[in-house]
């Protein structure tokens, strides 16, 4: 079976096994909830000033990321995920401002025909389900759907923090791991300008946010310093996530089949 094949068939049955089990928030219990509002705050200063600038958001998930478009105003929002017939609900939020596609099969072929459509690309945990040796294919069609001056901005687990077996493994659909070395070189080769790793706080955290940074203060500065001592880190990242953002320059796109 072919790997990208693979991967868009267990979000087929895992969308068709827990349907009914799973929730459809309306707007107005959507809009105010937590993580909306942090991603509101911490993504504002990545996103396009044009509010009518085009963003895609790949592996939509729950919706969290749209909705905090939607918050923060902008007016043609993109979300593209397998299995989306559980999904329409996100569309409801706003018929008028966004747009929902089924990836048929991979990214790369979902974004073939999309050549320089979108200011900015947004994949939260869905660059580690990419089979290896589909990266190039997959991560030069983001280049290749960006506008001239677009960003793309990747979250993924990093296997440079403390639970990586844990952050690899947890899903059946996992198919690579990301240091921040590795994750930075991936968009470089494939052509994208100022590629750097970002750090989100967040805002106002809770008392039992608080605490929790406070427990995992020590776990994280032994990493550091067992990375610092026997490892090759070179980002300074040691939490469990790596978030990197990159920019569509003049590098003409290598976008081709042949990379499949």
């Amino acid at each position: 079976m072919d790997p990208n094949a693979f991967i868009a068939e267990v979000y087929r049955r895992m969308a068709a096994r827990h349907a009914a089990g799973k929730a459809q928030p309306t707007w107005q219990e959507t809009e105010n909830q937590a993580m909306v509002l942090n991603a509101a705050q911490q993504y504002a200063p990545y996103l396009p000033k044009d509010r009518s600038a085009p963003i895609l958001d790949l592996g939509f998930g729950g919706g969290w990321f749209v909705a905090a478009c939607l918050k923060l105003g902008y007016e043609k929002i993109y979300g593209a995920d397998f299995g989306i017939a559980h999904k329409q609900h996100v569309r409801e939020w706003a018929p008028d401002r966004v747009t929902l596609f089924d990836i048929p099969n991979d990214i790369g072929e979902f974004l073939s025909d999309k050549q320089e459509q979108f200011e900015f690309i947004h994949l939260s945990h869905v660059i580690e389900h990419v089979p290896k040796y589909s990266l190039l294919w997959v991560v030069d069609s983001l280049y290749w759907a960006l506008r001239r001056g677009g960003s793309v901005l990747l979250r993924t687990p990093n296997m440079e923090g403390p639970c990586a077996n844990s952050s690899l493994y947890v899903t059946l659909s996992h198919e690579y791991g990301f240091a921040g070395s590795n994750l930075m070189s991936l968009l470089d080769i494939c052509g994208f300008d100022d590629v750097r790793l970002l750090t989100f706080r967040e805002q106002s955290p809770r008392l039992k946010q608080r605490a929790g940074d406070l427990l995992r203060w020590p776990i994280l500065k032994v990493s550091q310093i067992r990375h610092r001592l026997f490892g090759v880190n070179q980002g300074g990242q040691f939490g469990s996530e790596l978030i990197v953002i990159g920019k569509r320059g003049v590098w003409p796109a290598y976008f081709d089949r042949r990379f499949k």
